[in-house]
């Protein structure tokens, strides 16, 4: 039997937070006190009806050399009103969505996400991804922060967690509580309060979003894959942004 997992993202900065919860209007009362007009932020509101490639392009980045020689890229498509991604089979694979733009300065960013785990896949990792990533440094290297919700080959649980990178080096929850902070929290649909998993320091000043599903994580050096991962995202939403830059296309 496949455990079900939905949820909704919500992502505020700085002090940045991201909220998993049941349901799209359950929101934080957090505000951003200086934004763009909601007609300006509507453009980039998102419910993946059809491919909007002056928006998206599609994610694709591996780890590792192990991983580059035996990837695909998985399949990334609108259907049925939302965002399908599947993974391919016998290969490291991810599938997902980055900005072609980036925002600067405090907002709120919110998406819905919906995932299916399979039981006693061991052969590979399930992995859904929403990440803020800082612009200016080379792929790899770039400082990110992301939320991921996880369920490792070989185990038979899945995890919520957070981390942060910077100058290539990956680091959990916790690492730093000081200067510009980035707090992540979590709310399952049956709970009452929000949860708070790490605080991170994280200084870029402008920053891309994206989300991705992949059957792998960072360190693992071989795969079988016999089954093909799915995930759905749907109802991105920027509800305030100081500043939105768009990439020259």
């Amino acid at each position: 039997m496949k455990k079900r997992k939905r949820f909704s993202i919500i992502v505020l900065s700085p002090i940045l937070l991201w909220l998993f919860s049941g349901c799209v209007t359950d929101t934080a009362s957090l505000k951003v006190e200086k934004t763009l007009p909601q007609e300006k932020l509507a453009y980039y509101n998102d419910t993946f009806d059809k491919s909007r490639t002056e928006l998206w392009e599609k994610a694709g980045y591996i780890h590792n050399e192990a991983q580059k020689a035996n990837f695909k890229l998985g399949k990334t498509e609108a259907k049925d009103g939302k965002l399908w991604v599947q993974t391919e089979t016998g290969c490291f694979s991810l599938g997902g969505l980055g900005s072609r733009y980036t925002i600067r300065g405090d907002f709120d960013i919110q998406v819905d996400c919906h995932i299916d785990f399979q039981e006693g896949a061991y052969d590979m990792d399930q992995s859904l991804v929403f990440a803020v990533i800082g612009k200016g440094k080379e792929i790899g290297k770039d400082d990110t922060v992301s939320l991921c919700l996880l369920r490792r080959g070989g185990r038979d649980f899945s995890t919520i967690f957070s981390s942060v990178r910077q100058n290539g080096k990956l680091h959990l929850g916790n690492w730093h509580k000081t200067g510009n902070l980035v707090s992540t929290l979590y709310k399952r649909k049956e709970d009452a309060e929000w949860k708070k998993i790490s605080s991170f320091q994280f200084l870029p000043k402008e920053v891309m979003l994206g989300f991705k599903l992949q059957n792998f994580v960072l360190n693992r050096a071989s795969i079988t894959a016999r089954s093909p991962v799915t995930a759905t995202f749907d109802n991105f939403r920027i509800n305030a942004a100081e500043q939105i830059i768009e990439e020259e296309i």
